[in-house]
């Protein structure tokens, strides 16, 4: 596989954006409840993961990786490890923003796991993306009634550059205990963001 979907258990009410995402991919995966998320949309799903303690059951029309309720990964984590070792190379997490905080945070955390492992990965829903990333150059186009932040995972990113947006950097140090880089917005055809260590979190949300 190449681009791989996990479902979370965070419900979705929005059918028309949960179908148009699950269509960009072609490997999906359920992680514990995120199995009632699809089967709401029109997704074929490859195979469930989880416990299973949210979703009370054990489904039985798709392939089934059982894990134990006591672990020390979460049932997404465990759905991202079976997509690296599959070979996935983009992995977005969907049904993974609300609900629990603790959940939502760990599901933050995890994109930083995916990134450090050679994946690109994204959490969504449908107001926000949120993206993790290694240090390099890097373009993000315009998206029309979207903010664009950003926040440091690490201690500290530095060498921050943020080009075509209303506040822009230049060789900042961006660190992980001050919300510098928050609610800025793309003002050109697109932003340009360079750093030189850390890891860095791009999140659009709608405004």
């Amino acid at each position: 596989m190449k681009k791989c979907l996990i479902a979370g258990s965070f419900g979705i009410a929005n059918l028309k954006w949960l179908n148009s995402v699950v269509s960009e991919y072609e490997f999906i995966i359920a992680a514990d409840k995120g199995y009632e998320t699809l089967k709401k949309s029109n997704a074929h799903i490859d195979i469930a993961i989880g416990d299973f303690d949210s979703l009370g059951y054990i489904p039985r029309d798709v392939n089934v990786i059982k894990l134990n309720v006591e672990k020390d990964d979460t049932d997404t984590m465990s759905a991202v490890r079976y997509a690296l070792e599959n070979g996935a190379e983009e992995i977005a997490l969907i049904g993974g923003i609300g609900g629990r905080l603790d959940h939502t945070i760990a599901n933050m955390q995890t994109l930083c796991f995916i990134v450090s492992n050679g994946a690109k990965g994204l959490l969504m829903d449908e107001n926000n993306e949120i993206t993790a990333l290694l240090p390099g150059k890097y373009e993000f186009p315009k998206r029309k009634g979207y903010s664009l932040s950003t926040f440091s995972m690490t201690d500290k990113v530095t060498g921050l550059c943020e080009k075509g947006v209303k506040y822009p950097l230049d060789n900042e140090v961006l660190r992980n205990r001050f919300p510098l880089g928050v609610s800025n917005e793309i003002i050109e055809e697109s932003a340009f963001i360079s750093f030189e260590s850390g890891i860095l979190f791009v999140c659009f949300s709608k405004l």
